[in-house]
């Protein structure tokens, strides 16, 4: 499922003769559903460390794929809702170049509206692409040849709960690759996968606001408290506007397109309000979920306990697909200030002292109450940019604490502020817009990122603020000399409210509780970049991302923007809740129908996540 705020990264064969067919019968059948690729591939499934014939997922090529008329029959059980999903950029690329609808393609390419509308999309278009082949749109238009890549072959358009359960037992019961998607706002790639059937859940659309809202199953009595209801489709932007209507907040994203329902939320889910109120997993008062069985079940503090504590912060496409969640509403907020800097320095040495003193100044910022997301990019010049905000801020009191900062920064021999404003905005919808106000336009490109977390007391003496700050230099330097654009993104939204929440309640990463700040190294490059450079690339980001893990013992990455070739994932990811989530993903998914990149239960599965590996006796 979808994820939220950064800066914001594979090979198939020639198609064969049955699937093909397949293609050409659907294509008449099949309503709202572009024509099947020309060329379906089967990526290469290497069988050597696996458990042949016990699991492995089904291909187009081998007997065990459903007929034309299975699929046939299958659409029509889901009100012929199915899709026989092409590469978004398909028509700009020959022997399908399309002149009108290549126009459509370039014009949208690089917005998330228009990404979001196409079922076979990826906010970041690296996870579009299967070991480097695929079908990007946005350089080279005609010249290199389109494959299908890690685009599904069939999507589901759901349009309600008995669709979701008609599409989850279809999968199960014929060995699919099964993956589910609302907007492809991934960092992971966890909504997509080659050769797989898509659950795309975006048009499920339906909100509401409860007043007092009491979770089903629990005894009566039970107060209820402000609540809003939202099925899995629904965008932050969307919520935002429902809730600035009836006077309320809620803990969300940073990117209006960002689901509410989904990864954002099962994933941990943080945002400018989390020093207040605490990170998305902890406002969730339940959900409602269809299971591998295809069941519709009911989780929260009352029923289903285990799957309520796995849901919230377990991470997303693993466990169940999230049909409804309820999320706590909060009192609005009249008064945001925000802070907007932009600092370029010519000298790398100035940047360096920069950078430290901004981070040296981050214990009392947090105390305070601020948070926000920051950006530092060493390219040609160095550039440090932040948007912090304070709600229900003094305007005089922020004005003179920015500014303090500010001189500073301005007393450095080729130093030039470019920006430095503080203002006050009367509604937490107004101040959306300008959260990712980002040097760098970050939708329809390859991007990859790593992150991980800074504890509060690193803050808290001259040692840990030198480590940090050397560690985020030698992180650029490692990213310096790839064919890619390097950029550090500091998330600060913990601590406060973060900080008092209970791992007990949620299966969050436990280092979530101690953490202040949350840096991150984001990569990004052009589409006509080699899979070796590729590759490289990926190794770079690993390394670079280790110089914060050498200085951050016993803390983690945010499962929502991690490496994804990330080491001893589940120890970074989950902490010591990774027992518990592999017991209970065994319980509610024995067969591993939701599996996906580094999710609980994943290892026991090959690299392409197709067969099951050989277990050690």
């Amino acid at each position: 499922m979808s994820r939220a705020p950064s800066l914001y990264i594979h090979e198939m064969w020639r198609s064969t003769v049955f699937a093909l067919a397949v293609c050409v019968l659907l294509a008449s059948s099949i309503p709202a559903a572009q024509a099947m690729p020309a060329s379906i591939g089967t990526p290469p499934v290497d069988v050597s460390n696996t458990l042949p014939g016990l699991g492995c997922r089904c291909l187009p090529n081998q007997p065990c794929w459903p007929s034309a008329d299975t699929w046939q029959t299958f659409s029509a059980s889901v009100s012929n809702r199915l899709i026989a999903t092409t590469p978004p950029a398909r028509a700009c690329h020959n022997p399908f170049y399309d002149f009108a609808k290549c126009w459509e393609i370039q014009r949208g390419y690089s917005e998330d509206t228009w990404r979001q509308l196409q079922p076979g999309a990826m906010t970041y278009t690296n996870w579009e692409t299967y070991k480097g082949e695929g079908c990007l749109g946005t350089s080279n238009f005609l010249n290199p040849p389109c494959h299908q890549g890690a685009v599904p072959l069939f999507t589901v358009n759901a349009s309600n709960v008995a669709d979701i359960q008609e599409t989850v037992r279809f999968a199960a019961n014929h060995n699919l690759r099964l993956v589910i998607k609302n907007t492809g706002h991934d960092l992971l790639g966890r909504s997509t996968a080659p050769n797989s059937l898509s659950l795309w859940v975006h048009y499920r659309k339906k909100m509401e606001v409860v007043d007092a809202f009491v979770p089903e199953g629990a005894p009566q009595g039970t107060e209820g408290e402000p609540a809003v209801v939202v099925e899995s489709g629904v965008q932050f932007g969307e919520l935002y506007k429902l809730l600035d209507e009836h006077n309320r907040t809620v803990v969300g994203g940073s990117s209006p397109t960002v689901g509410a329902a989904g990864g954002y939320c099962t994933g941990g889910g943080n945002g400018v309000l989390s020093k207040r109120y605490g990170l998305c997993v902890d406002n969730v008062l339940q959900y409602k979920v269809v299971t591998a069985d295809g069941e519709l079940r009911v989780a929260n503090a009352y029923q289903n306990q285990d799957l309520f504590w796995a849901l919230r912060g377990g991470g997303p496409g693993t466990f169940s697909v999230v049909v409804e969640a309820v999320m706590r509403t909060h009192p609005p907020l009249k008064n945001i200030i925000k802070v907007h800097v932009t600092i370029v320095s010519l000298f790398g040495t100035a940047m360096d002292k920069i950078m430290r003193e901004f981070l040296a100044r981050h214990n009392q910022w947090g105390k305070e109450g601020w948070s926000g997301y920051a950006f530092n990019i060493h390219k040609i010049v160095h550039i440090l940019k932040f948007n912090y905000y304070l709600p229900d801020g003094d305007l005089a009191q922020s004005q003179a604490t920015i500014e303090d900062f500010v001189r500073y920064a301005r007393s450095f021999l080729g130093v030039i502020i470019l920006q430095s404003s503080v203002e006050s905005l009367p509604s937490y919808l107004d101040a959306v817009p300008t959260f990712l106000d980002m040097p760098i336009k970050q939708i329809g490109i390859n991007f990859i990122i790593g992150s991980r977390m800074a504890p509060q007391t690193m803050f808290e003496s001259p040692t840990g603020i030198d480590a940090l700050a050397t560690a985020i230099k030698e992180a650029q330097q490692d990213v310096e000399d790839i064919k890619a654009l390097a950029g550090i993104v500091m998330v600060f939204v913990a601590g406060g409210q973060v900080s008092k929440g209970n791992s007990q309640d949620t299966s969050v990463q436990p280092a979530w509780r101690s953490a202040l700040l949350l840096p991150s190294v984001g990569l990004m490059w052009n589409d006509d970049v080699s899979y070796k450079d590729q590759q490289e690339i990926q190794r770079a980001l690993t390394k670079a991302v280790g110089r914060l893990r050498a200085i951050t013992p016993g803390s983690g990455a945010y499962v929502n923007e991690a490496d994804p070739n990330e080491p001893d994932w589940q120890d970074s990811f989950f902490g010591a809740n990774y027992p518990r989530l592999r017991q209970i993903k065994h319980k509610y998914d024995p067969q591993g129908l939701f599996i996906c990149r580094k999710c609980v239960g994943s290892e026991d599965w090959d690299d392409d996540l197709m067969c099951p590996r050989l277990q050690s006796p």
